[in-house]
């Protein structure tokens, strides 16, 4: 979304520049007394960490104290702290998979919404999936999507979540889902909070086997016992 021009990508780059990565870029606001649906900014933006949370405006004395109650303050360690649900991790397979094929995962979306209490009030907080970064355990880069893929139409299609193992074996899969926060006071508008929260998945196991082609004279309804008559995954 663009507001005269200005991005929210850009918003942020400042947020960073001005507050460094363990700050949060703040502007605190509170409802007029007369409308507790209607929130008016006071003071002056300012930064809030880790170390020194947000207890007051420290721009507050230059405009008085506002009339109405005081308006609660969700930040990044706040949205860290809560217990978001990982995505799950599925395939098209169980996690089989051949050598040099492609082999597909791909990962639930969900958006959650969490409520609590804060100064007396109500405070909803919502947890929306953005990325997905893949970790196909076999020493290859992780792979990151703003997508979390999806199942193949036909066997061994690529996907853009796909991976190609170059050796047979066992391993280990696993997801990290960042997530945006935002949070609404009393049923008022959603403001968002800067930062991601990362949640990492239970792994799966991806189970890598190698294809070998026979010539097959046997005719498997005169002799269901022939070679890989039943079964077509079998060891010499």
């Amino acid at each position: 979304m663009d507001i005269e021009g200005v991005s929210m990508v850009d918003c942020l780059g400042a947020e960073e520049s001005a507050c460094g990565p363990d700050g949060q870029w703040l502007i605190r606001a509170a409802y007029r007394a007369s409308d507790l649906n209607t929130l008016q900014r006071t003071g002056s933006p300012f930064c809030s960490t880790d170390t020194e949370p947000v207890v007051e405006d420290p721009a507050a004395g230059q405009t008085g104290t506002p009339a109405g109650p005081p308006m609660p303050v969700v930040t990044l360690a706040d949205f860290r702290a809560l217990d978001i649900a990982p995505s799950e991790i599925e395939s098209d397979s169980g996690g089989f998979g051949l050598i040099r094929g492609n082999t597909n995962f791909f990962a639930t979306e969900e958006d959650q919404t969490l409520t609590t209490t804060m100064l007396g009030q109500q405070v909803a907080i919502q947890a929306v999936p953005v990325q997905w970064t893949w970790d196909y355990g076999d020493g290859s880069e992780p792979l990151s999507n703003p997508y979390p893929g999806g199942p193949q139409v036909e066997f061994n299609q690529e996907t853009t979540t796909s991976h190609v193992y170059e050796d047979t074996g066992q391993y280990a899969v696993g997801l990290t889902t960042s997530y945006r926060g935002q949070f609404s006071v009393n049923d008022g508008p959603w403001i968002a909070i800067p930062g991601t929260a990362e949640v990492p998945s239970e792994p799966v196991t991806a189970d890598i086997w190698r294809s070998t082609s026979k010539n097959v004279a046997e005719d498997c309804h005169e002799n269901p016992q022939g070679w890989a008559c039943g079964n077509p995954f079998v060891e010499d």
